[in-house]
């Protein structure tokens, strides 16, 4: 096969015929910055994608025009999902076992009449292993159904979403869901998670949460420290309870949410390529606050980690509707009308906000300290003041110019950020 160039925008992907389950946003993010060392991805003459998916977001994520591809003609939907399988099992990023146990059902009803020897040889597996996944088809595809329910129910997904992405009745969905409610059916080490009862937990019995380095797997600017969110879960919530995140940003709060078992609606005004699949596309501030299909009154948890102002100006848009982008008084205003309207919907619980307090050079340096600010406006009686926290950076935040600059002129440097909790009374 020789290498073509393809633009970026022209790559179809197919989630009904590729076989990759779980995704990796992190092994996306290495791979943006080494685009010129990527092999070329493949496709078929339609452009659809046979292999590559982590290749071809990564090209997204960095926003390059064009692609390396590999064209390889396919003549049946069956032979592109053998064919994708074949490539996603033996390089790259290889299927997981469930992934493989996935796939031998989805080849096996596909009506191709692969054999059992075939089909273990286009997974790379033994023929043994495809006897196992197939044992019990319809045993399996219920779990699997099952488990497809239990995730979109998790990300707050509307009944109608359901039933249509699971191919079942409205009220089968509804049927199922009412079983995950019951605590008691799972298992020992989900329920220990769920209620922060894992030996490596330590509670926090202070406000000033340190963490010596990152637990993001995921990178992005401005990104939120997971242990932040986790012990705000902790500390606010309860296993099924619904968490409110409208800057997205990297995704952290999903990852908690999932280990935790609670529910969450996540958005952010432009989802990174890698999790466009989970994060909403959705800006609080200009679309205004998301219906989450009637249940605020289940929300414990809405964490705010908006842009820092002024030192993210021009690092996610340079719209003026950006909160980075706009004037100081603005910005105040925004976010003072953001948790007000916030406490309007949301009935109980906490509403959290994280930020830093922004220095910035005009004829001398000047400093706001957002939170005194944005407490003074919201001055709303059905907020209470639950406590104040701070979150210190993990690393050195300035270049040595800044540095030289403080020495200099006898100023400090910000390094912490803020945790302002209230409470819905």
């Amino acid at each position: 096969m020789t290498t073509e160039v393809r633009k970026v925008c022209e790559i179809v992907y197919r989630t009904d015929l590729y076989p990759r389950i779980n995704h990796d946003p992190a092994l996306v993010q290495r791979y943006a910055g080494n685009l010129e060392m990527l092999p070329a991805i493949e496709v078929n003459q339609h452009n659809e994608l046979i292999d590559g998916w982590h290749r071809w977001t990564a090209h997204r994520k960095a926003d390059a025009e064009t692609i390396n591809v590999k064209v390889t003609p396919t003549k049946s939907e069956s032979e592109f999902l053998k064919l994708a399988i074949e490539r996603n099992s033996n390089h790259g990023k290889q299927l997981e076992e469930s992934d493989k146990k996935s796939m031998a059902i989805r080849l096996y009803n596909a009506g191709a009449g692969e054999s059992k020897e075939e089909i273990a040889r286009v997974l790379s597996v033994t023929p043994r292993s495809i006897s196992g996944y197939l044992s019990d088809i319809e045993k399996q595809l219920r779990e699997e159904r099952k488990q497809k329910i239990f995730d979109m129910w998790l990300a707050c997904h509307t009944m109608d979403d359901i039933a249509g992405t699971t191919g079942i009745a409205k009220s089968s969905a509804s049927e199922e869901i009412t079983t995950l409610f019951d605590f008691g059916s799972l298992s020992k080490s989900e329920q220990s998670l769920a209620n922060f009862a894992e030996s490596e937990f330590v509670p926090q019995l202070y406000n000033i949460w340190t963490f010596a380095k990152k637990s993001n797997n995921v990178g992005h600017f401005g990104n939120s420290e997971q242990r932040i969110v986790d012990n705000l879960l902790y500390l606010y919530t309860e296993p099924f309870d619904i968490v409110v995140d409208p800057f997205a940003g990297g995704g952290s709060t999903i990852d908690v949410c999932k280990h935790r078992l609670r529910r969450y609606w996540i958005s952010d005004r432009k989802p990174i390529p890698e999790r466009e699949s989970e994060i909403r596309k959705h800006d609080i501030t200009v679309d205004g606050l998301p219906t989450l299909n009637k249940n605020w009154s289940n929300v414990s948890l809405t964490y705010l980690d908006p842009p820092y102002w002024r030192q993210a100006a021009g690092q996610y848009s340079n719209d003026p509707t950006d909160l980075a982008n706009m004037p100081l008084e603005q910005f105040t205003e925004t976010m003072v009308g953001l948790v007000k309207g916030i406490a309007s919907k949301q009935s109980k619980g906490v509403i959290a906000l994280l930020i830093q307090p922004t220095q910035w050079k005009t004829d001398n340096k000047q400093f706001a300290d957002h939170v005194m600010d944005i407490v003074a406006g919201v001055g709303n009686k059905k907020l209470v003041l639950e406590n104040r926290v701070s979150c210190p950076y993990s690393t050195e935040q300035y270049n040595a110019q800044q540095v030289t600059w403080a020495k200099e002129n006898k100023k400090l440097l910000v390094l912490s950020r803020e945790l302002i909790i209230w409470k819905i009374v």
